[in-house]
């Protein structure tokens, strides 16, 4: 029906009713009343008229997409790029040197002070049923230089330690591929170890890489409590040529969340050993689960991981277990969390592939910390982790590091912050370490952490 079709039954209409109006003599007012009439006419006219346009605008706009015009749907497919960019500058006391002699302090360029460099790539695709498609590269690289980091995140090891075939990691924090529905998500890579999921929300740092200090060089020693750098110079084992050992992060892991059931959550992973003639060597374990009620939180797991002795060829077990607590009062949430790994006497392949053998020892971190939000913009943490080893040959090593950091948020994702810590060793655990046998440090840094994600394609 055209515009003016719509304009000629509304001038009828109009005339119809103030005839009707003009044929009673007795009805008082009918000028004003038939004015009433003929404005009440050219309102309604306008409306149609206005009709009529967006009418034709919307037949000359192409159609879009159903999946982007709905935002779900079979076939809807969604990518986003996400990462962080942080970099710091600061003083790190009591450094040892090329020398075995030389030691001292040193101003330098700390890569990820408040947390890790990265950049990730995410996507997903509905299929229908209530069943999602979805996958994830990430990898971390040091804002210094630019180049990619080690397969270990956080690590700064010796240069020639460029991942345990001697190439380098590109997707060294994240490369998964996965299907998720209502009964929770199953993915299939490398991927978050299943300790990471259950405890990371308590963990007492905040998940602040605060450390610099620390006798492990860069190591943030609450992912410790995940079990990185529980196999460290205390033991050896923590080398190149280990592949598979209790990183926070496992390779070729099968891994199943499950939704969240009144705040409870189930998380499990296993990895395949890949051995001939040996279905249990070198496979990976864990059952995690964490619950939410309130203010409160909880999780932890258990993880068992079999290498194989080298010299036995038979399977061994290292056994990691961690649990931590939080709980949040207004401002101020407090955490705690422990992990705690057994190593049986082995003997393993290092990174020249020969032949070392190892004692049985013990193997502990514990942390407490607790964040205070001072403004709705600027909050403080404070940390404290022990970290202790229990070695048969009576040497048993301890390491103390007390963490401090201020942050300002300068908008929802860009923080500036000021980091300081303390650490202390006792006892001799190798000549790699950066006190020595017994000896202490400080380091301070200020720095920038800028966070970003955007969908590139939805």
């Amino acid at each position: 029906m055209s515009r003016h079709h719509h304009a000629h039954r509304a001038r009828l209409l109009a005339l119809s009713v103030a005839a009707a109006f003009a044929a009673s003599p007795a009805l008082a007012g009918e000028k004003e009343l038939q004015a009433q009439i003929e404005d009440l006419a050219r309102r309604l006219e306008s409306l149609q008229r206005q009709m009529a346009e967006q009418k034709a605008a919307a037949a000359a706009t192409p159609a879009a997409p159903v999946a982007a015009s709905t935002g779900s749907g079979p076939g809807n497919f969604k990518l986003t790029l996400s990462g962080n960019i942080d970099a710091a500058v600061g003083h790190q006391g009591n450094v040892a040197g090329a020398a075995a002699a030389s030691r001292g302090g040193t101003t330098k360029f700390f890569n990820g002070g408040m947390a890790p460099t990265n950049l990730a790539v995410t996507g997903s695709t509905e299929l229908g049923e209530g069943l999602t498609a979805l996958f994830k590269v990430d990898t971390e690289f040091l804002t210094s230089s630019g180049a990619n980091m080690l397969p270990v995140s956080g690590q700064i090891a010796p240069s020639s330690y460029n991942g345990a075939n001697g190439n380098s990691v590109l997707f060294n924090r994240a490369a998964y591929v996965g299907l998720g529905s209502r009964y929770g998500t199953v993915t299939l890579g490398r991927q978050q170890t299943v300790a990471v999921d259950a405890v990371v929300k308590v963990e007492p740092s905040n998940y602040t890489n605060f450390f610099m200090s620390s006798v492990y060089g860069a190591y943030n020693l609450g992912n410790a409590i995940y079990g990185q750098a529980l196999l460290n110079t205390a033991t050896g084992r923590y080398s190149a040529g280990v592949s598979g050992n209790l990183d926070s992060r496992d390779n070729a892991m099968i891994k199943y969340v499950s939704p969240s059931l009144g705040g409870a959550r189930i998380v499990a992973g296993y990895s395949p050993g890949g051995v001939a003639g040996g279905d249990s060597q070198g496979t990976k374990a864990a059952v995690g689960a964490s619950y939410d009620y309130g203010n409160f939180s909880i999780g932890g797991s258990y993880t068992e991981w079999n290498p194989m002795d080298v010299v036995t060829s038979r399977d061994v077990k290292y056994r990691l277990h961690n649990l931590g607590v939080g709980y949040r009062f207004g401002p101020l949430s407090v955490r705690a969390a422990m992990g705690h790994t057994a190593l049986p006497a082995v003997t393993l392949k290092d990174s020249g592939n020969n032949n070392v053998a190892y004692s049985a020892a013990d193997a502990s971190v514990k942390g407490i910390g607790a964040t205070y939000a001072v403004t709705p913009s600027v909050d403080v943490t404070a940390a404290y982790y022990v970290k202790r080893y229990d070695i048969a040959s009576g040497n048993k090593p301890r390491v103390d590091t007390i963490g401090l950091a201020a942050t300002w948020q300068l908008y929802k994702n860009t923080k500036l912050y000021a980091l300081f810590d303390h650490a202390s060793s006792r006892g001799d655990n190798g000549a790699a370490q950066t006190l020595g046998g017994n000896g202490s440090a400080n380091a301070f840094a200020v720095g920038f952490s800028h966070a970003f994600s955007a969908d590139m394609l939805r």
